[in-house]
């Protein structure tokens, strides 16, 4: 579940290049920190700070302006920026741009998405260097091109302070203690919290338990929450061989269902067994998910003490 270049990039492509352009921002007093990461933009007119997500939104047009933190490497995030993954998300790409922007090797990838019924420019902003990656996301209504213009030039406004030390948990509403645990924190990205052994990302070690904690940044009210949460398991990049079983669970007071399944890798044989929580708040929703190749009941008992810890703010 934690290859740079499987689930977590699947919205992001590299098509056709195009000369080179070099951007070098100056942080200026119209510059705005974005809270919970290291950017500050210059927001486009009327956008607010985002409600559920790192970025800016405005809610009248239905835009946004998302930033998404990656602990690896630009040089292993943009070798896996490929067509068939963001085809298969439902965008299509127009243009890739080579840059240079703030003396760091970017991609601009300008293109178009369909949801809900509508249509969406999108502009992704990729740069970084060996040790993290930024990825600040634009979309718009396809309909709305001058919007759409502002929030590219938000975009291409970015100053990144790559020496800013950050404190992963500060800009979440939740909690959660793995100190009981044999995990340790990995790395954030966003409204998540990823966990694992070694405590790097990808892990290293022999023993592939991980523990992930994200909370939706779109408003959802499924009429039946209990199928909701067993499509979203069967979702996981794992092949689900059978589902053990799935029973109502509250944490925090908040109502979920908790479902445990056996899988099987889908680039090895090797045995994966998941436990996945889905809590309902607010048309919102927080997701839990453990897994781990180890076979004995241990992992996965570690996992349901530490998620049963789970507070909002």
């Amino acid at each position: 579940m934690l290859k740079h270049s499987g689930a977590l990039l699947l919205i992001f492509i590299s098509l056709s290049v195009f000369g080179q352009q070099k951007i070098d921002n100056v942080r200026t007093e119209n510059h705005v920190y974005i809270k919970g990461t290291k950017i500050y933009l210059i927001p486009p007119k009327g956008f607010t700070v985002g409600q559920n997500f790192l970025g800016l939104q405005q809610n009248e047009s239905g835009s946004s302006i998302m930033l998404l933190d990656i602990p690896g490497p630009y040089s292993e995030t943009s070798a896996g920026l490929n067509a068939e993954n963001l085809l298969g998300s439902g965008v299509e790409v127009s243009n890739i741009e080579q840059l240079t922007f703030n003396g760091l090797p970017a991609m601009l990838i300008t293109g178009k998405q369909h949801a809900y019924g509508n249509s969406y420019t999108k502009y992704i902003l990729v740069f970084g260097d060996e040790s993290e990656t930024i990825m600040i996301n634009g979309v718009s209504p396809e309909s709305m091109k001058k919007i759409g213009a502002k929030i590219k030039e938000s975009m291409l406004s970015a100053v990144y302070d790559a020496g800013m030390k950050l404190d992963p948990f500060a800009a979440l509403d939740y909690t959660i203690d793995v100190s009981e645990t044999k995990l340790k924190f990995a790395g954030s990205m966003s409204n998540s919290l990823i966990f694992t052994v070694d405590g790097k990302i990808p892990t290293a070690s022999k023993d592939k338990t991980n523990l992930i904690v994200t909370k939706s940044f779109n408003t959802v009210t499924p009429e039946d929450k209990k199928l909701f949460c067993i499509n979203r398991i069967k979702k996981t990049p794992v092949d689900i061989q059978n589902i053990e079983y799935v029973n109502e669970i509250t944490v925090d007071g908040i109502n979920g269902y908790e479902i445990y399944a056996k899988a099987k890798s889908k680039n090895a044989e090797e045995t994966e067994n998941i436990y996945q929580v889905i809590l309902f708040s607010d048309n919102l929703y927080y997701i839990l998910i453990s897994t781990t190749n180890d076979e004995t009941v241990q992992s996965v008992e570690e996992a349901k003490n530490a998620i049963h810890t789970f507070k909002r703010k």
